[in-house]
């Protein structure tokens, strides 16, 4: 069942695909759409006005009167039938003449004339009897014992009169009528059991034989009713649509102070009632999103500082320390004071390169062991470290990942020398497949992590987050006390 829906489904897309361009027109499906249920609701008229109307005509044609009426107009040809009982044609004419007559009793006149057959299935009994009672004709020959029973019980009630009565309410009519000759004498009676009740299956086969003859009339009277409202709809729609669509074009412009505002409560409402509310959720996430934009650049430009000018001002506080601790000799000094100056300058040009970071970063064209190793250099230089460097291969990253690592081994390193007093540095570096490691490690006083974290300590944190910008990335730090720090990150490499 689900895949002969399914394949309906598919039939009605392939139909609408390759139809002309007026059917995918909205008021062309409107039309089409309110066509058919204008049909169907006045098919649907059709039915209940029709059956209502033979209800009531079923009622008026099943009366007494009328039943009396058309076995009367018999009459003649019963008495005839019974005075030459030998010949056996006129009884059958009689037989089949009464038959006839209320199997299809009728009501009304040309056009509107009903038959009781449209909305019953009539049942018969006819006895005719001479003078002495003798069964002249029997139709049919022999009766179910309930009507056999019922006859003989009215049978005792003849009378001398005609008379048609009512047996029940559901519409079972006895007739006892004398048959007189032309001396008013009698010469026998016709005996008739008329069962004629409402049928609810025969009523709706009569609607439907009367469909198959009116649907066409029914359908042209309902094409122009729905092509009217089709029109008069897809003009509705279209214009409450526009009034959305130019309050829709005001947000993504970034203007959300506009609601939709739409007169009646109908369905067009209610959606305009959820884009109000998805148009205020939207304003407060982008200016929620905008409150975390500033403070990531916060912690980032922090960071940033931490990692660079915060470590040269440090080195640079060192070589001043020096230099006021040599004697007031100028020449004795001038080392310490030129070191000092290279310091400020690296510092002025790192506060530059974080002004301008906000633009992308290209790919260096040296590799990552060669940027360590100048910044190795540095420090050797500075602080007369031995600082040993291994690695397998060269390693090329893309400039967004160069920038977090090289700011990371910056941090690392002053680290070891400012808190752990390190003499001695290893810095390790090599590919596992796709996976770059990078480890350090000095043989400094080491420090307890867990109370580093519980101080807060910035330059662990940044390392944290550094790592976490990274691909894939992981940091592991393993620090005792008197043992030395080891490091290591790793990360996925992307270029």
């Amino acid at each position: 069942m689900y895949n002969t829906g399914m394949i309906h489904v598919n039939n009605m897309k392939n139909l609408l695909k390759h139809s002309p361009a007026f059917m995918k027109r909205l008021w062309c499906q409107l039309a089409v759409s309110y066509t058919l249920l204008t049909f169907c609701a006045m098919m649907l008229l059709v039915v209940i006005l029709y059956g209502i109307n033979d209800y009531s005509d079923f009622h008026a044609t099943l009366t007494l009167d009328n039943v009396e009426k058309r076995v009367a107009d018999e009459k003649l040809i019963i008495a005839q039938a019974i005075h030459d009982a030998d010949n056996a044609e006129w009884l059958n004419k009689v037989r089949n003449n009464i038959r006839e007559k209320l199997i299809n009793l009728e009501h009304g006149s040309r056009t509107s004339t009903y038959r009781i057959t449209n909305s019953s299935r009539p049942e018969m009994y006819i006895q005719i009897t001479s003078r002495n009672g003798y069964l002249l004709m029997s139709d049919p020959a022999s009766f179910p014992e309930k009507i056999a029973t019922l006859f003989t019980a009215q049978k005792k009630l003849t009378t001398v009169r005609t008379s048609v009565t009512w047996l029940a309410e559901n519409g079972t009519i006895w007739i006892d009528m004398p048959i007189m000759d032309d001396h008013d004498g009698r010469i026998g009676h016709l005996h008739v059991l008329y069962i004629a009740e409402f049928d609810f299956m025969v009523q709706l086969k009569s609607v439907f034989d009367f469909l198959f003859f009116t649907w066409g009339k029914v359908f042209f009277l309902s094409l122009p009713i729905g092509i009217a409202c089709g029109f008069v709809a897809s003009r509705y729609v279209t214009r409450q649509l526009q009034k959305m669509n130019e309050v829709t074009e005001s947000w993504r412009q970034g203007d959300f102070k506009v609601r939709i505002e739409l007169p009646s409560d109908d369905v067009f409402t209610r959606h305009s009632w959820y884009l109000n509310e998805m148009a205020q959720d939207l304003e407060m996430y982008l200016n929620l999103k905008q409150s975390l934009a500033v403070r990531d650049e916060r912690n980032r430009m922090a960071r940033e500082l931490h990692d660079t000018v915060k470590q040269k001002l440090f080195a640079l506080g060192l070589q001043l320390a020096i230099a006021k601790a040599k004697p007031v000799v100028m020449e004795a000094a001038s080392e310490h004071i030129l070191e000092a100056e290279a310091i400020a300058r690296e510092a002025q040009k790192d506060i530059k390169e974080i002004i301008t970071q906000l633009r992308p970063a290209g790919t260096n064209d040296g590799s990552l062991y060669d940027r360590i190793s100048m910044i190795a250099d540095d420090f050797r230089r500075r602080f007369d470290l031995n600082i040993e460097l291994k690695h397998s291969e060269p390693v090329k990253c893309n400039g967004h990942t160069e920038h977090h690592v090289l700011r990371i081994v910056q941090e690392s390193l002053m680290n070891a020398v400012c808190h752990g007093k390190a003499s001695e540095i290893v810095i390790a570096c090599k590919i596992d497949q796709e996976v770059v490691i990078l480890m350090i490690s000095d043989n400094g006083r080491g420090f307890d992590i867990d109370q580093s974290k519980e101080e807060g300590g910035f330059g662990i944190v940044s390392m944290h987050d550094r790592v976490r910008d990274l691909p894939h990335g992981t940091f592991e730090i393993k620090s005792t006390a008197g043992a030395g720090t080891h490091i290591r990150i790793s990360w996925k490499n992307e270029l």
